[in-house]
């Protein structure tokens, strides 16, 4: 992906195949490198599970883009060749076919709307999404708490 420091590239208009495997080529073919499938919306805690147990799995995170919600699973394409070029450009599936050039990872800032890359940033947004659920949270732990420690002390 482009270094979201520096300057968005801007793709080239009606680009030639060399054009376009030459930024591939500069690329590393970034968009061969993992697989996002678009997931539902998570709306209550509970549906958060989910997205808390993708975030548990070494090279799996989740993003929100505009109103989509994805999983991504990083792990190259077995055709990806170390120059970011494909392997087997002639026989590739329907899906890298209809990859449109230009809205390509290589053009993207590097930014979306919110990432989730570890159990604790989910954790972090729950806290931030829905406060009073942690809040009942404390609250329930204090309660047994002093109960804990009212019991305690009627044992000595």
């Amino acid at each position: 992906m482009c270094d979201p420091n520096e300057n968005t590239p801007r793709p080239p208009t009606n680009p030639s195949d060399e054009e376009i495997l030459k930024v591939c080529m500069k690329c590393g073919g970034a968009c061969c490198k993992y697989i996002a499938t678009e997931i539902d919306e998570p709306v209550t805690f509970a549906d958060f599970e989910n997205i808390r147990w993708y975030c548990t799995h070494k090279d799996t995170w989740v993003f929100k883009d505009d109103d989509s919600w994805h999983v991504v699973f990083n792990g190259p394409c077995e055709f990806l060749n170390a120059d970011g070029s494909c392997g087997n450009y002639d026989d590739r599936p329907q899906v890298c076919r209809d990859h449109q050039f230009g809205e390509c990872d290589y053009y993207l800032n590097g930014e979306f709307d919110l990432e989730l890359h570890t159990l604790e940033d989910v954790d972090n947004y729950l806290r931030l999404r829905f406060p009073n659920h942690f809040r009942k949270k404390r609250l329930e732990a204090k309660r047994k708490s002093k109960v804990r420690a009212d019991s305690d002390a009627s044992e000595t």
